[in-house]
């Protein structure tokens, strides 16, 4: 374990201590050249290297992922399945009838007429002065259009993280996101639009404010803009607009040969844009509609789903304090070598079907039995049983009268790697759909392995592991007397 942490961390030094002889060995041979010139050409290639891998993870735009009206009421039915779950196991849960509203309005959103677009970006990049164009100049559609500004995203303060939140909420409930930028994206917006892809959010980037660049610079961007967003918005829909044009100085020759200045405010462009949304909306209307369902069902969902588990966390809790003290006592009155330990406190196999049955999972005691090996053999990978009672015996050192107890140390050790073995089946089957069938449930060991690490890591501080010590003292030498000293 500790081997392989260690190697990227090995690879990436030598790969930082050659690239910086190669770029010492470069701006000497190059010195005629220039250092500088050198310099800022190896940093522009780094820059586009780091601007294409960036979008090389999503090489299918997650805005993009079809979404019909099939895999909707697929949905809709999984919510109303957690919902009635909710209902079955805490009826007295003030937040069903809550979800069953929403579930309701979700629903009715597919059939309402209008389409609605939300108008957002940063401080100044002319949400408001678009807003009104649009309003006075409607775009030509077949359905009624409705405009919301979101508040600026990305400004400081207190306030400002509350206005970001709140322009992130309104543009993802709405149809269609126009984006609003005044110059190449920075990371805040680049996360931003990120975010409203993953959510299936499609959004037409603008490049506003675009008559205050000449029209090779103005290329550039729009470019630029394309590259960096490859896989989140599409190249079509990154579109140059002007709402607000800057006056320009005309000078007129009059008739007695003297010149007059004055001062001229262009016509607003926002043609391209309003030639591309009428597009969107005749081709793609109804399916916007279908990804904004598709994203409040998700909402209710999770929602639903996180005050399930909460319920069912409260009852699976005490199942694993249970547990783990019966296979702590059991260590502890006859010690286990370390591997040992591993088998016989780590992974209960009662405990899988005890917890199973809370997450209405219900295990035969052969399929818990393999969920018991599996949790064994990822946590000998892991090499967290040596690492668990090293922990438990620096913990007991600070006292030499529990250290030094027969067992102790095998008995805590056994009853930590039982509650975290608990605790990682806790957060996998909370991620598992409410009913798998049995013959179709299958371990997945590398979510298993990654949850396990993600518990032993929370599971690891200082004050928790002092107050699982204390309460084994107790469990295990109930007529001890150095127990207030740990």
């Amino acid at each position: 374990m500790t081997a392989r942490l260690q190697r990227p961390l090995l690879i990436g030094g030598l790969g930082l201590t050659f690239g910086l002889w190669g770029l010492d060995s470069i701006s000497h041979s190059l010195a005629g050249v220039g250092d500088w010139l050198t310099l800022g050409t190896i940093a522009a290639g780094g820059g586009y290297l780091w601007y294409r891998q960036r979008g090389s993870g999503t090489q299918i735009p997650l805005a993009q992922v079809e979404i019909d009206r099939e895999s909707i009421d697929r949905l809709s039915k999984q919510v109303a399945l957690v919902i009635s779950q909710l209902a079955s196991e805490s009826p007295q849960s003030g937040q069903i009838d809550l979800f069953r509203q929403q579930l309701t309005q979700a629903e009715s959103n597919l059939t309402r007429p209008e389409r609605h677009i939300a108008i957002t970006g940063g401080h100044r990049v002319g949400k408001s002065s678009l807003l009104q164009i649009v309003t006075t100049t409607p775009v030509p559609a077949a359905t009624p259009l409705r405009y919301t500004e979101t508040p600026a995203l990305f400004t400081s303060g207190a306030s400002g993280d509350t206005a970001t939140a709140t322009a992130e909420k309104l543009a993802l409930s709405a149809d269609l996101v126009l984006f609003l930028t005044n110059g190449d994206l920075t990371a805040t917006e680049y996360k931003c639009l990120s975010t409203l892809a993953q959510a299936k959010q499609r959004v037409v980037l603008l490049l506003n404010q675009s008559d205050r660049y000449l029209p090779d610079e103005r290329q550039l961007i729009l470019q630029k803009l394309q590259m960096t967003v490859a896989g989140i918005v599409n190249p079509t829909d990154i579109i140059a607009t002007s709402t607000a044009p800057a006056p320009i100085k005309v000078r007129s020759l009059q008739a007695d040969g003297t010149a007059i200045d004055r001062l001229e405010t262009p016509p607003v462009e926002i043609t391209n844009l309003q030639q591309q949304l009428s597009q969107i909306l005749a081709q793609e209307g109804e399916k916007l509609v279908w990804a904004n369902t598709y994203r409040q069902l998700t909402g209710v969902q999770v929602a639903a789903k996180s005050a399930l588990n909460r319920v069912r966390r409260d009852r699976a809790l005490p199942t694993i304090d249970r547990n783990q003290w019966i296979v702590g006592a059991a260590a502890f009155a006859n010690p286990v070598p370390a591997l040992d330990l591993l088998a016989t406190a780590a992974v209960n196999a009662q405990m899988v079907v005890d917890l199973g049955a809370i997450y209405q999972q219900k295990f035969s005691l052969e399929h818990a039995q393999a969920a018991a090996g599996a949790m064994g053999n990822v946590m000998l990978k892991l090499g967290l049983v040596e690492l668990c009672t090293q922990t438990v015996a620096g913990v007991l050192k600070t006292n030499a009268a529990t250290y030094v107890a027969g067992g102790l140390v095998q008995g805590l050790s056994a009853a930590y790697l039982t509650r975290i073995a608990g605790l990682t089946l806790v957060e996998y089957l909370e991620a598992q759909d409410l009913v798998t069938p049995e013959s179709g449930r299958a371990w997945n060991l590398d979510l298993l392995g990654n949850t396990l690490q993600k518990v032993f890591q929370a599971n690891q501080r200082a004050a928790y592991l002092q107050t699982l010590v204390k309460q084994g003292v107790d469990q295990l030498m109930p007529n001890g007397t150095a127990t207030s000293a740990i």
